[in-house]
């Protein structure tokens, strides 16, 4: 048998790579006698349609389909064997673009301005290009690495490598070791910094040369508030509008019937291509918990065991500030040993926290008790939080030690803004040598990132200052610390180093809770009780986190992700402000209410992380869960626990995640596969790890993920590419008005398809049966 590779790509495979594309439209843009002749081609489907062809125009012809076999496939690059993959690895389903006459309407051309229009925006926001850079970056900065040899970091790498070991990558089933931290040693040549910031009346942080007394030039500038307001009520109009709604509604639906059709046909072939995946399964393949709130990421039956064995065993400890031992806490509520059950602690959820955020909170605190909660399950109590560090360190060993399967999480931390010296209390929390427990040594995970979630909490602010203080003091509290420490190390070293191990923010709390609208008012001006509207607060975040990440670029040091919670409750288009300004969001149910969204979030694959039993218990029953929707339509979603303390019955709360997902949703194991993939594109986590659990090339694209590692077959993740890109080109080519010309095509592509396939029954049947409507061939 001939060797299928030997033969080159595939004849349906396109090449949908930008020079193509730029191909495509200088022939669309050619004169008017082409395209009049281009025109009277494609309409010329009948039988006889070769033989109408001068000998001329049949080269021409020839000419262009071997140009087109000539360019790189849409799948891989060439390989350097010049091998393809073989024939069965590769997809051959495509959704219909346009398949009869009046399909392109001008309201679709519309449609497709307002979508390149929104890309814009996002790319001006959360792509930078709106920013102002005249921050020189350097090179390399020199680090001191666990054994005390430096190390260089490239600079501005988001997923730059953090300090710790290199025997503590996550990859590892066996010896994976919480790592020390270690400081780090600026080479001694170095250059003082002559960077200065201030904080700004308007609540963005400016940035100044040392030598710039006077403040005229900031060296890094966002888009003002009023820019942003005024783009965000632009986005809402336009995904308002009829003529988008419509054409995202089509095309979403469209994808949902491709995925259908790709498992009609291919499903047989992607279990066989899984099964011939030797070495790897899903249980060893990395599945990152993306979204998962420390203080209740221990399991009701972890917790209740800790707090059994402190009061066991600890109960003369000093645990309050009035001097009470933790066994004196318990008698003065009622409680003994005998209390100590899951049912008595009262934090699972029930049908009481179904749309009541306030409920919710409570079940935080064990038997309903604030001091609980302050002395088990917080950094700043009497004992600085060690009962806190301890019972984490039990979560993180389990995701340490490859219990029952391989997988990470990405813990949240809290800094609330009340007070300056929050991040120093967190950094010393997280840096200290812990003694005593099973797991001593500090806070720092080869099997975990950290992010800082940021509570809206204005109005417990307000009160606190009796209505003296403004929101600008919230902001001073949450960034100043973070500009000292990244522009002046050496004064807040703990701070400095904490930083290096945090890879994002969140915002976090009701999106359902009265807000104020949209206005365009300065934070020192915002002194009422009412409650900021959620869209502005997330501006004035992110503003002061792109212009830290820019000085955090220029000094080599790593950078923040901004990902919040969104579309969990509330008003839908608080997707809208996500889209433009966040990496990836938290929840995003809601995001089944907006078409139009929708398809931008798929155009952009803007990563979303969706916890369904937590979504059953507060806001969206499983059985609406659109989780299965949004995957089958090829979102980039992926499943996370959000809390297990309260959600979750067994211990390992990501496996029964995706265990329950899988049942409900009626997922294969391809399915959860690929879900479990996205959970690692969309993580924090270093790119030297993601190459050992993706593939090494898995930057370029999920068609050069690794199957062997990912234990996605190729053929899944060729559907998804070959999707998005040609979405991507379908709605470049009608904002360029070139509609009617891609109609035109495609009823030509599919006439030569019909002809094709006639030619073939009439060279290999001696004898064609009649059957019925013959003649249409």
């Amino acid at each position: 048998m001939n060797d299928p590779n030997e033969f080159g790509p595939p004849e349906p495979i396109l090449n949908l790579r930008k020079k193509s594309v730029m191909r495509m439209l200088q022939k669309f843009d050619s004169s008017g006698e082409d395209n009049d002749r281009g025109t009277k081609r494609r309409h010329s489907d009948s039988v006889d349609a070769d033989e109408e062809m001068t000998e001329e125009e049949r080269i021409n012809r020839e000419a262009k389909k071997a140009a087109v076999m000539d360019e790189d496939p849409p799948a891989r690059e060439r390989p350097a064997d010049g091998k393809w993959p073989n024939r069965e690895a590769l997809s051959f389903t495509r959704s219909l673009i346009f398949y009869g006459s009046g399909s392109v309407t001008p309201e679709h051309e519309i449609a497709a301005k307002y979508i390149e229009e929104a890309r814009a925006m996002r790319k001006k926001y959360q792509g930078s290009r709106g920013t102002k850079n005249m921050l020189g970056k350097e090179k390399s900065v020199i680090f001191v690495d666990i054994n005390g040899k430096p190390k260089a970091k490239e600079s501005g790498n988001k997923n730059a490598d953090f300090n710790v070991a290199e025997d503590a990558k996550l990859g590892a089933r066996k010896g994976a070791v919480r790592t020390d931290a270690s400081f780090s040693k600026p080479p001694s040549d170095k250059p003082s910094c002559r960077l200065e910031y201030v904080f700004g009346l308007n609540g963005v942080v400016e940035i100044y040369d040392a030598s710039d007394f006077r403040r005229t030039n900031n060296l890094v500038a966002v888009p003002p508030l009023s820019s942003f307001v005024e783009d965000y009520q632009r986005l809402v109009e336009m995904t308002s509008s009829g003529a988008m709604r419509s054409f995202s509604f089509q095309r979403l639906q469209m994808l949902s019937s491709a995925f259908k059709m790709h498992i009609t046909i291919n499903g047989a072939a992607e279990d066989e291509a899984q099964s011939g995946l030797l070495g790897t399964d899903f249980y060893r393949t990395m599945k990152v918990d993306n979204h998962i709130h420390l203080a209740a990421a221990a399991s009701a039956k972890q917790f209740v065991n800790f707090v059994r064995d402190k009061l066991e065993n600890e109960g003369e400890v000093v645990v309050t500030e009035d001097g009470e031992t933790l066994k004196q806490v318990f008698e003065k509520a009622g409680l003994d040993s005998n209390h100590l059950t899951i049912d008595a602690f009262n934090v699972l959820a029930d049908y009481s926290v179904y749309q009541r955020f306030d409920n919710f909170n409570s079940k935080y605190s064990p038997f309903r008790m604030a001091q609980m909660r302050k002395i088990f399950l917080k950094v700043d109590n009497h004992i600085d939080g060690r009962y806190f560090a301890e019972l984490t360190k039990i979560v993180l060993a389990r995701h340490e030690q490859g219990k029952g399967h391989n997988s990470a999480a990405e813990m949240r931390l809290s800094i609330y803004g009340m007070e300056r010296n929050e991040w120093l209390t967190l950094a010393k929390w997280i840096l200290r040598d812990w003694e005593g427990g099973p797991f001593p040594g500090n806070m720092l995970s080869s099997h975990n990132r950290w992010l800082i979630q940021v509570p809206r909490l204005w109005r417990v602010y307000y009160k606190k200052g009796k209505g003296e203080l403004s929101f600008q003091g919230m902001l001073e509290n949450l960034f100043i610390p973070l500009f000292e420490a990244t522009l002046h190390p050496d004064d807040h070293p703990e701070v400095a180093e904490l930083l290096k191990h945090i890879v994002g923010f969140d915002s976090v709390d009701d999106e359902g809770s009265l807000e104020a609208p949209l206005l365009c008012c300065v934070p020192s001006d915002w002194k009422g009780e009412e409650n900021p509207a959620y869209c502005w607060q997330l501006y004035y975040l992110w503003a002061n986190i792109e212009i830290l990440n820019k000085v955090r670029e220029s000094k080599g040091l790593n950078t923040f992700a901004f990902r919040p919670h969104a579309g969990e409750t509330g008003e839908t288009m608080h997707l809208a402000a996500t889209y433009m300004l966040c990496t990836s969001i938290n929840h995003g149910i809601n995001l089944d209410k907006q078409v139009s969204l929708q398809y931008l979030y798929y155009l952009d694959q803007v990563g979303m992380s969706i916890s369904p039993l937590s979504n059953n218990f507060l806001f969206r029953k499983i059985a609406n869960n659109p989780f299965p929707k949004l995957f089958k339509r090829g979102l980039n979603v992926t499943i996370s626990t959000d809390d297990p303390l309260l959600f979750h019955m067994s211990d390992d709360a990501l496996l029964e995640e995706y265990s329950v997902a899988r049942a409900s949703f009626d997922l294969s194991m391809t399915d959860i596969s690929e879900i479990a993939r996205n959970s690692v594109l969309q993580s924090g986590f270093e790119n030297h790890l993601k190459a050992e659990w993706l593939g090494e090339h898995y930057r370029k694209g999920v068609t050069h993920c690794d199957e062997n590692k990912t234990h996605v077959p190729l053929i899944r993740a060729k559907f998804r590419a070959e999707h998005l890109a040609l979405e991507h080109l379908m709605v470049v080519l009608l904002a360029a008005g070139k509609g009617q010309t891609v109609l035109h095509e495609m009823m030509h592509q599919f006439g030569e398809a019909r002809n094709g396939q006639r030619r073939i029954l009439y060279e290999n049947m001696p004898e064609v049966p009649n059957f019925p409507e013959q003649n249409q061939l």
